[in-house]
């Protein structure tokens, strides 16, 4: 597999040279301009300011699963230590079977036992967040798989229960979470049925018109919130063919009907190698026709493993990381990346492997906890490249510069005083901005 993907990278290397930093120059960054006055709106002369962006206008996320999952608390400690080191982001798991997995037993409040794996609290997540200054996405608020036995066959029986769990998390998340996955993996509904019903594997089948629907109903519950409708690697990758991509028609059709769908998400489970991935000229296809729908891309699931053919081999995943994180980041379209599982000891799932995506070795931290080199990649391209830390003279109350999108902090001294404010400058926000120092 590993000769495949060089070739994928070799072949669109130049695409990838051309395109991707001047895009990440030109679609993240601006050109400010700050008129500085100070307590009594005086304006400030005669110093040098600091701009120092504290968050970048992105969300760069993960998975937080494993959160408190672990026996011993030293070993809880180091994940979050390891979490919120690099990510600013965080997807809370909301599947019903972990939400309810018998009926009547809720699992949102804090204090609840963690007795399903991966799953932690509701409360406690969004707690755990908060402390942190993580922001937050819910996933998924409606998945035809992954579902408790108890629930009933007939959809028409399941949507009083719908309705009811979409309340119960709205009481707890209120406007506190960012973003939802409101409808998970619409394309794969028959894939499941065909696949499961001869097993007898718990999983729904709803009506046709249910997407349509639950982003309504999702609408009343989480009005502030971003809704958001995700899909597969294969709907998203394998089967691109252009406007005339199945997901691609979809989500076409709801717009023009009015279903409001805030964000399209994209899941990345790529450990077998789709080249509509790890081409980056294949990738831009796919990022610029999707774009054209006028709505935010979110790549919402990413595995890429640390092993091929058998044999571990870190610096080849941190190259493809490197990749596909600066070809995401560079397109003006994409609100955020989700890595989707942090440590390789926090991937096995007991249900099943999904094509790609609950596979060891798919972490950013192996088995020991050691950082792999693909983490140490992505925080110095997070918390270094991607940064704006600048000192700037005065001139007549203005201080220009130009800096990556998100929020700052700008200090200055002036006659032995320190004043200090933070302003929030955007991509859709003018770029002059009068700032009282305090």
């Amino acid at each position: 597999m590993k000769e495949r993907l060089e070739a994928y990278l070799k072949e669109s290397e130049a695409t990838y040279r051309e395109r991707t930093e001047h895009d990440i120059q030109q679609n993240r960054k601006g050109n400010f301009e700050l008129i500085l006055i100070d307590r009594e709106g005086k304006p400030l002369e005669n110093c040098a300011v600091t701009a120092e962006l504290l968050s970048l206008d992105f969300n760069f996320g993960c998975n937080i699963f494993m959160l408190g999952e672990y026996d011993s608390l030293e070993k809880n400690k180091l994940y979050e230590e390891e979490f919120t080191s690099l990510f600013n982001t965080a997807t809370l798991p909301l599947y019903w079977e972990g939400t309810e997995p018998r009926e009547g037993y809720l699992r949102y409040k804090k204090g609840t036992p963690h007795d399903v794996y991966r799953r932690p609290p509701l409360e406690e997540t969004i707690e755990f967040c908060e402390k942190n200054h993580l922001r937050m996405k819910g996933h998924p608020l409606f998945w035809h798989e992954f579902v408790p036995d108890w629930l009933p066959d007939r959809y028409a029986d399941l949507k009083p229960l719908i309705e009811r769990r979409f309340e119960e998390i709205a009481s707890i998340c209120g406007g506190r979470v960012e973003a939802f996955d409101v409808v998970n993996e619409p394309s794969r509904i028959y894939d499941v049925h065909i696949r499961d019903r001869k097993s007898g594997r718990k999983h729904l089948v709803p009506d046709d018109n249910y997407c349509e629907a639950l982003f309504y109903l999702a609408k009343r519950y989480f009005p502030s919130s971003k809704l958001i409708l995700n899909d597969v690697t294969g709907a998203v990758f394998d089967e691109f063919r252009g406007k005339y991509s199945g997901f691609y028609l979809l989500i076409e059709k709801y717009l023009n009907k009015g279903v409001p769908i805030d964000e399209i998400g994209f899941q990345c489970h790529i450990a077998d190698g789709t080249p509509n991935a790890y081409n980056t000229e294949r990738m831009y296809d796919i990022l610029d026709t999707y774009a054209t729908l006028g709505k935010s891309i979110n790549i919402s699931e990413i595995s890429i493993p640390s092993r091929f053919d058998g044999v571990e081999d870190e610096e080849f995943q941190a190259l493809l990381v490197e990749r596909l994180y600066k070809t995401c980041f560079s397109h003006k379209a994409v609100s955020g990346i989700t890595w989707w599982n942090l440590p390789d000891d926090g991937i096995h799932t007991s249900k099943r492997v999904a094509a790609g995506e609950n596979l060891p070795s798919t972490g950013l931290l192996a088995n020991d906890y050691h950082e792999k080199t693909a983490y140490k990649v992505l925080k110095k391209l997070i918390t270094k490249d991607w940064k704006t830390h600048i000192t700037v003279p005065v001139q007549n109350g203005i201080v220009k510069f130009r800096g990556f999108y998100g929020d700052y902090r700008i200090t200055a001294t002036q006659d032995g005083k320190q004043y200090e404010s933070n302003v929030r400058l955007l991509s859709d926000m003018s770029n002059i901005h009068t700032v009282k120092m305090k």
